[in-house]
């Protein structure tokens, strides 16, 4: 009798130690903070493909963008921050921030551009969010991440509390 409990307890430390690793795996790529906080703020995270459709993106291969969107509660842009935003030929680029001007609540962000003869200016309203991390495309990567994502969506106890 006390074989049979000492396998069902190891039985379930390795499923509950499997059952984690995408978990821990989407921790180390991300950090604590930020995979806490998607909790905390379902919709303001996604993560995109970068399958060479978005400019200013400087990769070999294609990777996993973490974006927090602008509708995150404690969403600040900072010199140096990489912003995805529109163009204004309607395209969605990623550029570093050189610098902020600004009145007020109304501001204007210079990036810098390898893809543009001139120094790009966006506005608030052009802007997607910032990235976080750009991950490696890998099999373990992208399955990590679509179990975040759906716990984040469909699974998160937090957000109903």
């Amino acid at each position: 009798m006390k074989k049979e409990q000492i396998r069902k307890i190891i039985g379930l430390i390795l499923f509950v130690g499997i059952a984690a690793l995408p978990f821990m795996s989407v921790t180390e790529m991300i950090g604590m903070e930020t995979f806490l906080d998607s909790f905390e703020h379902p919709n303001s995270y996604l993560f995109l493909k970068n399958d060479d459709l978005i400019t200013g993106i400087k990769t070999d291969a294609e990777n996993y963008i973490i974006i927090q969107k602008t509708n995150h509660p404690e969403f600040e842009i900072q010199k140096n921050d990489k912003l995805m935003y529109f163009n204004l030929q309607g395209e969605i680029s990623c550029e570093e921030v050189k610098y902020i001007r600004g009145i007020g609540t109304f501001k204007r962000y210079y990036l810098n551009s390898e893809y543009a003869e001139f120094e790009e200016t966006i506005y608030e309203g052009q802007i997607i969010g910032k990235v976080i991390k750009q991950i490696d495309n890998n099999f373990w990567n992208e399955l990590s991440l679509k179990i975040w994502e759906i716990s984040i969506e469909n699974f998160n106890i937090y957000s109903t509390l």
